[in-house]
């Protein structure tokens, strides 16, 4: 089928240790996107409870079952996004992990000082909401150019194309990934992540949303829209 090696080898890096002796695991949800339900009309009943099935074994670490080639192509998407999500929780718990070390024993009263430290992290955590003030209102005006105005309109009219007259899958999951966007975090913040947030800033800004699982989404939509809107929406 093609998926054992590759989905073999995921299973074991993620049960590695984080070089500390520690294991780290897979998951405990597993993340799936909404769009695809988009997809689910090319598939037969048995086509879902294959790939339904094969989605738990992925994560179990099982042998896949047999899917049909339109199974396979949809379970190979799949993929990409679950491999994403298995790195970031990796992430995640190994700076978990890291930041608990360095915090041990920092938390110490003193006679000036009988709460420990929370003074100065609300301190901290007042100049981040500060920071991040300025840093939407640099945003704002980056969504508000020229360029940025015109494939603003564009965007909503992608919302409402009709399907049918799309053959081409490549365009059509383009316009289901914007579709996925739109729903989950509203117009404004999509204006921002597409045209006021830097690719390299989008973890930390979706993460302040806490939609961080629409990266990938959102990078490849900020790197491909000129030329899939300029073909669909003349």
């Amino acid at each position: 089928m093609g998926y054992n090696k590759k989905q073999a080898a995921i299973t074991c890096s993620s049960n590695e240790d984080d070089n500390n002796g520690s294991t780290i695991g897979m998951p405990p949800n597993i993340l799936m996107k909404v769009s695809w339900s988009k997809h689910l009309k090319f598939l037969s009943n048995e086509d879902r409870a294959a790939l339904f099935t094969n989605i738990f074994h992925y994560y179990a670490g099982e042998v896949l079952v047999e899917m049909s080639p339109v199974a396979e192509m949809f379970f190979a998407t799949a993929t990409e996004f679950f491999e994403f999500n298995i790195e970031k929780y990796e992430e995640k718990v190994i700076t978990n992990r890291e930041n608990g070390k360095k915090n041990v024993g920092k938390t110490k009263e003193t006679q000036n000082n009988p709460v420990g430290f929370s003074e100065t992290q609300n301190n901290l955590k007042e100049k981040e909401r500060v920071k991040e003030k300025e840093k939407s209102k640099d945003n704002i005006k980056e969504t508000n150019n020229a360029s940025a105005m015109q494939y603003k309109e564009k965007f909503r009219e992608i919302v409402d194309i009709d399907f049918r007259t799309i053959t081409d899958m490549d365009f059509k999951y383009f316009c289901y990934d914007v579709i996925e966007l739109v729903e989950k975090l509203g117009w404004a913040r999509f204006d921002v992540i597409i045209f006021g947030t830097a690719l390299k800033d989008l973890a930390g800004v979706l993460t302040d949303y806490n939609l961080i699982e629409l990266e990938a989404a959102a990078a490849k939509t900020k790197r491909s829209y000129n030329f899939y809107i300029d073909k669909l929406i003349k």
